[in-house]
């Protein structure tokens, strides 16, 4: 029996064949243009060579803008960023289990991500244990720094990748959940005008990030016999120079000023390992709106921001999520890498 297309998917798929032919040609010329700048080539190897390249894992919370850290760490032409690898993992894995991932509309974006798309991975490759072999046998030049959710590797602690160096981004409860609430009620979604006690757990776990982390950082450093290293965002936005510094004196990463300043809306992320489908979404938007609404913020600042004030006045679901994350933020606050005692060592 002859199975005909309906009208509708037709003129789809060839909208999309179109959408890839411009796609490619738009997207290849833009990187052309930037990839040669000045400013994107602002730091260049320096006695790198000497030494084995440094393998750097950070881990964070959500909105404790540890994007805008990776920003900042990626001024560098000697880092080979990754970009939430493992998050991306459980995604894939929720995909295939609900079966959204063998959908015509998921294939089609994926073709068209392939195909106009050079750098980055094909998301249908994407699982734990792919993730694990890519970090752990990466041969390379250049540094690596793993930017990733502690959401994505919850439960799943088999799948950390040998040779690398752990430093975890902390940020006060009530800031996070604030800000993630407004994050969410401003982009829609399924989740505009929910309360945080109702979102599913593909977005909140049953720790509210903050017991996830506290969990890593015990395996890290109390299982694996591993060095941990904890900064706290807030401790960050007040004195980024200092922070930034000490940073990378513990991690073995090379500082440069340029991890203080950069050219906002630099598109930096095009050079980041992510897969080409986020990769393509986030450059449609960026187009789109002028701007890139998934880290509008990040990408859009010239170098950290400032810190933000507690709020007195919050709504009980944020109270309630923030009050049970509580002694966890505070156990992982008292390991903090703190400038002062770090400049009297």
């Amino acid at each position: 029996m002859q199975i005909k297309m309906p009208a509708k998917a037709m003129r789809l798929g060839q909208r999309y064949a179109m959408l890839s032919i411009i796609t490619a040609s738009l997207f290849l010329f833009t990187k052309l243009i930037t990839t040669g700048s000045p400013q994107s080539q602002a730091i260049r190897r320096d006695a790198i060579a000497d030494k084995p390249p440094t393998r750097v894992f950070l881990w964070a919370v959500p909105r404790s803008v540890s994007t805008t850290l990776l920003i900042s760490l990626s001024q560098s032409q000697d880092v080979e960023a990754w970009f939430e690898p493992y998050l991306f993992a459980s995604q894939m894995e929720h995909f295939r289990l609900s079966g959204e991932s063998v959908s015509l509309q998921w294939g089609l974006k994926m073709t068209l991500a392939s195909l106009s798309v050079t750098h980055g991975y094909d998301m249908r490759d994407v699982s734990f244990t792919w993730v694990k072999q890519q970090l752990e046998n990466y041969n390379g030049d250049k540094n690596v720094i793993v930017k990733d959710m502690v959401k994505g590797i919850a439960g799943k602690f088999n799948n950390i990748p040998n040779g690398y160096t752990h430093t975890f981004l902390i940020r006060h409860p009530l800031r996070v959940f604030v800000s993630y609430k407004q994050k969410h009620n401003t982009e829609g979604g399924m989740n505009k005008g929910l309360k945080l006690t109702e979102f599913s757990s593909c977005w909140i776990p049953s720790g509210y990030f903050f017991k996830e982390m506290y969990d890593l950082v015990h395996h890290i450093r109390d299982v694996l016999k591993l060095k941990v290293i904890i900064i706290d965002t807030d401790d960050l936005l007040e004195n980024p120079e200092e922070m930034i510094k000490a940073y990378c004196k513990e991690t073995g990463l090379t500082y440069s000023d340029t991890m203080l300043n950069w050219e906002p809306n630099n598109d930096i992320w095009w050079n980041w390992m992510l897969p080409k489908e986020t990769s393509l979404k986030w450059w449609w938007r960026s187009i789109y709106y002028g701007y890139n609404p998934t880290h509008k913020t990040s990408f859009s600042q010239s170098g950290f921001g400032e810190k933000m004030d507690l709020p007195d006045d919050v709504d009980d679901d944020v109270r309630e999520l923030a009050q049970a994350s509580m002694k966890y933020y505070n156990e992982l606050f008292t390991q903090r890498l703190q400038v002062a005692s770090y400049e009297s060592h």
